[in-house]
């Protein structure tokens, strides 16, 4: 943590910094912390992109359209992707805070690299307790827990960051996930899984927010709010579904999701609830690839069994112990279907 608090005390009102995000709950968060932190720091905001993991392949040319100077990189696994890092390295000094299972520590003269793992392998917390525990050293940031909960919350594993849930139940007089903020972190996923809003709206509407008991005062909430209603309706139904038509082999469940909402993670993780000791797979199919969603409670490692099921594919797989993606080739599915029931049992 003090390397990266020495990068960011160094950075000056004269650099352009530009903030890559996770475009999910916790990137979002994390963004807007880390956002919050150095426009009080520099006096200026920072330039933010949100991507996808794994990222585009056109973010090299949509960063060196800012000419930056300082590079941050929020909740992505940019050591998966090292040919992005090794171009952008030569131009600008680069800050990676990051919890996913990791390949190696990109750490150099201009890299600042930091991920929990790298001193405790299975340890899970999410870039949001990360940042805010790192702006909370450098400043009170006691004022914004609120949005690292948030992001903490829709990151669902919450066993290695007790002490921000206790300080935040303590604040705010709530268990967490009954709370506001357990509803806002479902917000964040609907409104992306329905298009209603960019990351960038999503992420400039909670930086507007002073507290988050005013959330439905700023403009912008209300489609929050109606996606989320939407997506609940549409979940409901799906998970009926799911439990009729579903695939189930020994420890694994498959359920080919037809929605036209993204909504693998979201029924992914609410399967999973309900079959605690399963690899729950959602995916779906298009005309040449499929992408998937796994979620297990804590038995089975789904990054690890994803990575394994797909070596030698064209495929990218990885993610966390409890919840992973994959994409891959069409052609390949029925033997990546064959190698997970062999690796879950």
């Amino acid at each position: 943590m003090k390397n990266v608090i020495d990068f960011l005390n160094r950075i000056k009102k004269k650099d352009e910094v530009v903030i890559i995000y996770n475009n999910d709950a916790d990137g979002i968060c994390s963004c807007a912390m880390l956002d919050k932190l150095l426009t009080k720091k520099i006096g200026k905001k920072s330039f933010s992109i949100s991507q996808p993991m794994p990222m585009d392949k056109n973010l090299i040319q949509k960063i060196q359209t800012t000419l930056p100077t300082k590079i941050i990189f929020l909740d992505l696994a940019v050591d998966q992707q090292q040919g992005i890092l090794k171009k952008l390295g030569s131009i600008c000094d680069i800050l990676i805070i990051d919890h996913h299972q990791f390949i190696r520590n990109m750490s150099s003269s201009s890299v600042v690299h930091y991920n929990p793992r790298f001193a405790r392998p299975r340890v899970y917390q999410s870039t949001s307790y990360l940042v805010y525990k790192i702006c909370n050293e450098m400043m009170d940031f006691s004022d914004f827990l609120w949005i690292a909960v948030i992001g903490m919350i829709a990151d669902y594993n919450l066993k290695d960051s007790m002490d921000i849930v206790e300080e935040a139940e303590r604040k705010y007089s709530v268990k967490l996930k009954e709370s506001l903020f357990a509803r806002m972190a479902d917000m964040i996923a609907d409104t992306r899984a329905t298009r209603a809003m960019t990351c960038e709206e999503i992420l400039e509407l909670i930086e507007k927010i002073e507290d988050p008991k005013d959330f439905e005062k700023i403009q912008g909430s209300e489609k929050m709010i109606e996606a989320y209603q939407k997506i609940e309706n549409e979940t409901t139904a799906l998970l009926d579904e799911a439990e009729a038509v579903s695939e189930k082999t020994g420890n694994l469940i498959l359920y080919e999701i037809k929605s036209e909402y993204n909504l693998r993670s979201e029924l992914s993780r609410k399967l999973s609830e309900k079959h605690p000791n399963k690899l729950v797979i959602v995916y779906e199919k298009s005309s040449s690839k499929v992408k998937l969603s796994g979620r297990n409670q804590d038995i089975i490692d789904v990054g690890k069994i994803l990575q394994k099921a797909s070596e030698g594919m064209n495929a990218a797989a990885g993610g966390h112990e409890n919840a992973a993606g994959a994409t891959l080739q069409l052609s390949d599915w029925e033997e990546f279907k064959q190698r997970l029931a062999k690796l879950v049992g």
